[in-house]
């Protein structure tokens, strides 16, 4: 399951690219193995399909200069072994934790991470009591707080003298941040060992093109069309705004003030769609020039403040400072943010607004049955926002083919270029 033991594979080529595309399919659909996805022949738990399509994706996320896919990699292997954790019964769980233990005793090597992962295994197989329910605190492992990052985050364990208190209840959350980590790791390995080759591999670059092209042709292919747009078509086409943005541009002119996570969000993505630098400044201008309704928790006004205000807005496009050519946070990266004043200034709304609030903000673009609304409510207490996002989109577009995105920016193309677009393996 954490692919620390290859076994001998000898497939073909075509085999190679089917497996990295169909488990890249998985990830950017957001797919689920409990509902059998078409290709759960390339998903299977350690087939070799499945480690090829592994291996593939690594060596390509440790390669590629596309952080978008890089993330859009990274996250979906971890959602992946998440999802696979979750749905192992307790002796296969065993099972594969007996497994991992066996895989690190053959290593000839070992580092910090893969000491506390096997520390975590023993102890997880040799678990007194199961099943483990959502509320179960039984049992606690301790570990370094950097080896559980995402579960310190969400609030999930307690730190005392540097070290992480888990209880069994987030075991599998631990496993998957030790994932992380590992994984992370691997890719620095992998592009350091490939900058010493002495020439290129034919088979590496055939598959690396193949997954880039199927990548910018079937998700991001708004990439190379992007045209300036002004704020005016912008306000008129309000309808073509992802749900987080138009909460924060809905925030802003009422409250004429913008929380600052939310107004760097909603900076970078007007900066990524095309909307130049001179009309963002000028529609911060107009807002911050009138009076704070108290609706925020910014106390800026832009006779006080407003050098701050541009230099923040200059150094997000690019204009200053580092210069650096800043991309969209992802949906999972603003969906993880705790900031209190996300639920009425930005964020997103799947996540970081009540019930009510987000019906508001939707039902602004169509209407909800009661049915449809419970679908969207069942997907985002599921822990799924995203693809509560992706069903609401589906349904402003009212067409068949699946539409997927993982940016704010890609939502807001998808609509924009309005144009059909069907993930499949087939060019």
């Amino acid at each position: 399951m954490f692919y620390l033991h290859v076994p001998d594979i000898n497939i073909s080529i075509i085999e190679v690219e089917d497996s990295s595309l169909a488990r890249l399919i998985h990830f950017v659909t957001y797919g689920k193995l409990s509902e059998k996805p078409k290709h759960i022949e390339y998903l299977k738990n350690s087939s070799l399909l499945d480690y090829v399509g592994f291996l593939s994706l690594r060596t390509h996320a440790s390669l590629t200069k596309d952080p978008d896919l890089k993330e859009t990699i990274i996250e979906g292997e971890c959602n992946l072994i998440a999802e696979r954790l979750r749905l192992l019964t307790p002796k296969y769980l065993r099972k594969y934790l007996i497994q991992i233990i066996d895989d690190i005793k053959c290593l000839n090597k070992t580092d910090d991470n893969i000491d506390v992962l096997l520390k975590v295994c023993e102890q997880y197989k040799d678990k007194q009591h199961e099943p483990c329910g959502d509320n179960c605190d039984l049992e606690h492992i301790t570990v370094p707080w950097q080896k559980c990052l995402s579960l310190m985050t969400e609030y999930k364990v307690f730190i005392t003298k540097g070290h992480a208190c888990v209880p069994c209840k987030f075991w599998n959350g631990l496993l998957r941040d030790l994932f992380r980590l590992i994984y992370y790791k691997s890719l620095y390995q992998i592009r350091r060992c490939c900058s010493t080759l002495p020439e290129s591999d034919l088979r590496l670059d055939y598959i690396t093109n193949r997954i880039d092209m199927f990548y910018n042709s079937k998700v991001a292919f708004w990439r190379n069309n992007i045209e300036n747009v002004t704020f005016e078509e912008l306000n008129i086409n309000r309808h073509l705004l992802p749900p987080c943005m138009s909460l924060s541009l809905d925030s802003l002119f009422s409250n004429h003030r913008l929380a600052h996570d939310s107004r760097y969000l909603l900076t970078l993505f007007l900066k990524n769609i095309g909307v130049p630098i001179e009309q963002t400044l000028e529609m911060f201008k107009q807002q911050y020039s009138m009076i704070d309704n108290q609706g925020s928790t910014c106390t800026h006004t832009w006779n006080e403040h407003h050098k701050q205000i541009i230099y923040n807005v200059k150094h997000t496009y690019g204009m200053v400072g580092s210069k650096k050519n800043y991309n969209m946070q992802s949906c999972s990266f603003i969906q993880k943010q705790n900031s209190s004043q996300l639920s009425e200034e930005g964020g997103c709304p799947f996540v970081h607004c009540s019930g009510d609030k987000l019906k508001k903000i939707l039902e602004k673009n169509t209407t909800f049955d009661n049915t449809e609304i419970k679908v969207i409510n069942e997907l985002r207490n599921s822990d799924r926002p995203i693809e509560a996002c992706h069903w609401y989109a589906q349904k402003l577009f009212k067409k068949t083919t699946y539409l997927c995105h993982s940016t704010p920016v890609q939502y807001y193309f998808n609509f924009k270029m309005g144009t059909r677009r069907h993930i499949s393996l087939n060019q």
